[in-house]
């Protein structure tokens, strides 16, 4: 199956794991350590599923986010990276709009949602090994924000839900803005960080 194939059928994008180089890893913890103490608290405890404009839907969620330094930028802005955007999206310019790195506590979590509407491709991975996976729901990505609103109610985590792998240092893309998505509260003794990149194309 060839990357674009594998994003129309299943909505995910595989990044071969040279595309980064390894030692931009380590790069890439440290300048989390740096940023964790500037980190703003992200917390929405506004109750069920809000639509917005842009077809993105959001939700209540606990974390804390950084937009990152120099390292996430080279991360960012690889060719590697934005060639694998545009062969699973088919898009001609694919570009990183928005990218950051999110700290999940203990008992940190994101309900079910839609990112941005901009987001054609979403990338993330664990920079730290203990986030394991999210749930999502791909039956649902051709539904328009209202059904996929008025399906979900005000369930946090749905049931029926599949499971999406976070890989340790390995990046894996997902069509976000259309597949609804969750974090469950981390159950975990460590805080643990995830990077996310979201490209478009900006030549439309």
């Amino acid at each position: 199956m060839t990357a674009r194939q594998l994003w129309l059928a299943e909505g995910r994008a595989v990044v071969p794991e040279d595309v980064v180089d390894p030692g931009l890893w380590e790069e890439l913890a440290e300048e989390a350590d740096r940023c964790e103490p500037h980190a703003v608290v992200r917390h929405n405890q506004r109750p069920g599923l809000l639509v917005m404009r842009d077809g993105s839907i959001t939700s209540p969620q606990r974390c804390r986010v950084h937009t990152g330094g120099d390292a996430l930028s080279r991360l960012a802005m690889s060719k590697g990276l934005a060639e694998v955007a545009g062969e699973a999206t088919g898009r001609a310019r694919m570009t990183p709009i928005r990218f950051g790195l999110k700290f999940y506590e203990p008992g940190d979590y994101m309900h079910v949602h839609r990112d941005d509407g901009k987001c054609e491709i979403t990338f993330s991975c664990g920079l730290t090994p203990g986030l394991v996976s999210m749930g999502w729901l791909p039956r649902l990505r051709w539904l328009t924000t209202q059904q996929v609103a008025d399906r979900l109610g005000d369930t946090p985590y749905p049931d029926g839900g599949e499971t999406f792998p976070v890989r340790h240092r390995v990046l894996t893309g997902f069509d976000g803005s259309r597949i609804p998505h969750w974090r469950t509260p981390l159950d975990s003794q460590s805080r643990e960080v995830l990077i996310t990149i979201c490209f478009t194309d900006l030549s439309v």
